[in-house]
């Protein structure tokens, strides 16, 4: 009986992939836009400004209907299966994909890129702050703020380590190599996305204080520091750190979090074209990806080293 449940479920599993992490965003960030642009709505002021052709009204009416069913029914869907970990994983794959959509949708005046249609931006950005909402509920419904004394004495060292690393690392005439990432990894895995977020924005924050406010402060790259920090707690903390759950928390951090956010933070301090900021960027994340995934995946998986820091982790509670 158990058996054939199990099988129920994990064929349940990729359809969660499928429908939360491919199908419905792909509905909400191109399908959709794609009829609206076709029926030849061109924005909110267009279209009122198009009131006697009442086919293209009622046809954009019936897009725009079509869009808040799909978000409405997905709400459901995800509310009830909310504790599956494919369900998370396919809120991050579809919150990668709409916010990838509603970034080239800002910046399709720069790159002309075919498939992104002008006069949506509202559905571009709906979409995107659905899924980073979805994704937000799904990580406070489940997940818990366990921190004693001891465990703030260890995050504070962990974060002072973390800072002294991103000053010193190993410079290739391609990329430079830092492991600044790993205390803050350590963070996540030990005590929870939540602590491993906050963390992280702390120690962006003390890193630029400390390092004499050279630049300038900017709070995209704490938000960064933040949502890298909460991910590694996300995918790592109270569960068996596999492979593929350390693939998944590199993946976000680098596809996201560097090469989305960080690009676009780039992009907005210095004003240089996209062409110019991405390919050394894509050098780096491409190196360091690697250098991220072997690294995490042989301290979380060390036996002598686990047997050390697993005695203070919230995730034996």
């Amino acid at each position: 009986m158990n058996e054939t449940l199990n099988k129920t479920v994990e064929r349940k599993l990729p359809w969660d992939y499928a429908l939360v992490g491919v199908i419905a965003p792909l509905l909400l960030s191109l399908v959709i836009p794609f009829l609206r642009s076709r029926n030849g709505t061109q924005g909110a002021q267009s279209f009122v400004g198009q009131y006697e052709n009442w086919k293209m009204v009622l046809a954009d009416g019936f897009y725009l209907f079509l869009f808040t069913g799909i978000l409405f029914s997905l709400s459901l869907y995800v509310y009830r299966h909310l504790k599956r970990e494919s369900m998370l994983i396919g809120l991050l794959i579809g919150f990668l994909l709409t916010g990838a959509a509603y970034f080239l949708f800002l910046q399709n005046e720069v790159l002309e890129i075919q498939g992104i249609f002008a006069g949506n931006g509202v559905i571009y950005g709906i979409a995107f702050l659905f899924y980073g909402w979805m994704l937000l509920f799904r990580m406070l419904s489940l997940s818990k703020w366990e921190l004693d004394t001891k465990g703030i004495a260890i995050v504070g060292i962990l974060m002072a380590m973390s800072i002294a690393l991103g000053r010193v690392g190993v410079t290739t005439p391609v990329v430079r190599i830092t492991f600044s990432f790993l205390p803050t990894a350590l963070i996540g895995l030990l005590f929870g996305p939540w602590v491993g977020g906050v963390a992280a924005a702390l120690g962006d924050i003390l890193g630029f204080i400390i390092g004499g406010g050279v630049g300038g402060f900017f709070p995209g790259f704490t938000l960064s520091a933040f949502l890298g920090g909460l991910s590694y707690g996300v995918f790592l903390h109270k569960k068996k750190v596999t492979k593929k759950r350390v693939f998944m928390a590199v993946a976000f951090n680098t596809l996201f979090v560097n090469l989305t956010l960080n690009t676009l933070w780039i992009y907005i301090l210095t004003q240089n074209p996209l062409a110019v900021i991405l390919p050394p960027r894509l050098i780096q994340n491409a190196v360091m990806s690697v250098v991220r995934f072997l690294s995490i995946w042989f301290i979380a998986n060390n036996k002598q080293l686990r047997k050390v820091y697993m005695k203070y982790s919230t995730a034996k509670s």
